[in-house]
């Protein structure tokens, strides 16, 4: 199996198509040129046997034919005693001997062929009786005076008596033609059957055949196309891994050449991807760092100066300090996001991956939020059911804890907040719903993009970096999962995040 494998390899998927599709046709070809060979056997036996059943029928019924016409000329020549009927007697004799001879060659039966023996010697003994009968001359008679009426009665007397032996004679022989009738008629049923039973073996050796071929053709499609698919898959299985961000293992595509090249170059892609990844990290730590020295000398400066340690400020110097104070902590915060986001979105493949108790993570964080949701006075209403995934739960915590944070940030004072967990099939389903001003329906692509701010945050100045839903994609996408807004339900308008999970990472 293994020599094979190799030797598949040296070939272009093409190529690979062509044999495959030719070493799994062959089977069938074979299949169709083994049925119409017997096919081919069946009809001209059976041509064979209808002919020689049609030739035996035909002579049988001529047999008997033939010898009424014979029984019937002989009576007529043993009558009349002319030339002519003579000739017509020893005619339907040799028309008669002739089929005869037809039957002796149409039959193999030993006992068919000793009847029919018989059946031309009792013919013959009776055309040679019958004319040998014809020739005996007449008695003389004793008086003169009465010669002319005792010739004719003497002649009516010998005739009488010929055509009495002619009548034993012949009554014996239609009892032989009949018995040769049905030796003939089971020799016809005898062909029949025959042909039934070789028409019966010819079907059982094509399925024979058939259950022998087919199975050889599906199998080799089934090795083929296995040997195609997993190259196939491991391809996908590899793109997977790049889209998720693991740029460590290396990528090997085995199968027919073209494929295995298509993998050579998904690892040179893998080896790209993760030189870009690793500068961008190195150049977003570098940034990071070199802006948040000054910027921490920058906030400590202007805190002294609203502090009015080093002097007194009056109104207008106040306000602009504090407002530079507010700034500085705000781009703190937000590089603090950005280190964040780059600390996420590093090499989420390789992740530490362990079973997270979802419910209770989701149960525990919802814990911690009970004194922001105490202070706007917002219901949280949960329904939770037992789903547990393999995944990072730092991650995971993250994922939920924006989510949450978002919602609490958005709602209203006295409003509602709906969090659902439970298994989709194969995946985890989470979805987080506030009663606040919800998510424009052209910005739902877009809130999950880095420093997005919709148009709600804007209008009621939330405060916000817009890295929270960016870090909530990326840690999503690190599990094979995905993110989405979706459409607030009937009789609400705020914002609906659903997010789905595979409880298996591949």
């Amino acid at each position: 199996m293994l020599i094979l494998f190799n030797l598949l390899r040296r070939i272009s998927l093409r190529k690979l198509i062509l044999v495959g599709f030719t070493m799994a046709i062959l089977p069938l070809v074979l299949a169709l040129v083994f049925a119409v060979t017997a096919v081919k056997e069946l009809a001209v036996s059976s041509q064979k046997t209808a002919y020689r059943v049609a030739q035996i029928s035909q002579k049988k019924e001529l047999l008997r034919e033939r010898l009424t016409d014979f029984e019937r000329k002989a009576k007529r020549y043993l009558v009349l005693e002319d030339a002519e009927s003579r000739l017509a007697f020893e005619a339907v004799h040799r028309d008669l001997s002739e089929v005869i001879g037809n039957l002796l060659s149409l039959t193999e039966e030993p006992a068919l062929v000793v009847q029919l023996q018989r059946f031309s010697v009792e013919e013959g003994g009776i055309y040679h009786h019958v004319s040998n009968m014809s020739a005996e001359p007449l008695a003389k008679p004793e008086k003169v005076g009465s010669r002319a009426g005792s010739t004719r009665e003497r002649r009516d007397r010998s005739t009488k008596a010929r055509i009495e032996k002619a009548d034993e004679m012949f009554s014996a022989i239609n009892v032989r033609a009949k018995e040769l009738a049905r030796g003939f008629s089971s020799v016809v049923d005898a062909e029949v059957d025959n042909l039934q039973a070789r028409s019966d073996a010819v079907q059982r050796r094509m399925l024979q055949q058939s259950s022998i071929l087919l199975p050889i053709s599906v199998v080799l499609i089934s090795f083929v196309t296995f040997f195609i698919i997993r190259s196939v898959r491991q391809m996908d299985h590899a793109i997977r891994k790049l889209g998720a961000g693991d740029f460590v293992q290396p990528i090997q595509v085995t199968g027919p050449k073209d494929l295995e090249y298509l993998g050579e170059r998904l690892d040179w892609l893998r080896s790209r991807l993760r030189g870009l990844e690793e500068a961008k990290q190195q150049f977003i730590r570098h940034v990071s760092h070199e802006i948040k020295t000054p910027l921490a000398t920058i906030h400590e400066g202007t805190e002294l100066l609203a502090d009015e340690v080093v002097g007194e400020l009056n109104t207008e110097q106040r306000e602009i300090a504090q407002i530079v104070v507010s700034n500085t902590q705000k781009l703190d915060t937000l590089i603090a996001e950005l280190i964040n986001y780059s600390q996420v979105n590093a090499r989420p493949g390789a992740m530490l991956r362990e079973m997270v108790d979802m419910a209770k993570l989701v149960s525990d964080l919802i814990e911690d939020y009970q004194i922001r949701l105490r202070t706007k006075s917002i219901e949280l209403v949960d329904r939770l059911l037992p789903v547990e995934l393999e995944g990072n739960p730092d991650q995971l915590r993250t994922v939920v804890d924006n989510l949450l944070s978002n919602a609490v940030k958005y709602s209203p004072v006295g409003g509602e907040i709906r969090v659902t967990l439970r298994p989709n099939g194969g995946h985890m389903e989470l979805e987080v719903e506030d009663d606040g001003p919800g998510i424009e329906p052209d910005e739902r692509k877009h809130v999950f993009e880095p420093f997005f701010q919709g148009k709600a945050a804007r209008e009621q100045g939330i405060a916000g970096t817009g890295m929270g839903l960016a870090i909530v994609s990326e840690c999503v996408s690190g599990h094979h999962g995905k993110v989405e807004a979706l459409e607030p339900r009937p009789d609400k308008k705020g914002a609906r995040i659903r997010v789905q999970i595979p409880l298996r990472l591949d």
